[in-house]
């Protein structure tokens, strides 16, 4: 069964590609390497017209998550601070693993490198 609607559009969501980016990179290294390239996995896969609408809003859910203020722990906490939303990213791509290419990870370990110092 589908239960989302055939008229939605993703690009009228709440998701801000300027403000994930900008929070990512303020909070990569604090997240690390592993999760900050989960992160931009996601936000790949959810760029990518190939992508199914359902897996979309389900990769938008966790970016939008990833965005808010209003956490379950909140982000200002610390290292315990981002937990949750690392608990979600998680969940979310293991959910999506069979849709995430070598070649797709490979993007977002290029992207992501340079927030890590060598």
């Amino acid at each position: 069964m589908n239960f989302l609607p055939k008229n939605v559009n993703i690009r009228q969501s709440r998701f801000n590609e300027r403000g994930f980016l900008a929070k990512l990179a303020k909070n990569a290294l604090r997240l690390g390497k592993p999760v900050a390239v989960q992160l931009y996995t996601l936000y790949l896969l959810f760029k990518s017209p190939e992508t199914p609408l359902q897996s979309k809003m389900l990769i938008l859910g966790a970016l939008v998550y990833f965005l808010s203020p209003i956490d379950l722990i909140p982000d200002f906490l610390g290292p315990f601070g981002f937990t949750d939303d690392i608990a979600v990213i998680t969940m979310v791509c293991r959910q999506l693993q069979a849709a995430i290419t070598p070649a797709l990870k490979e993007q977002a370990l290029a992207a992501v490198a340079r927030f890590f110092p060598k």
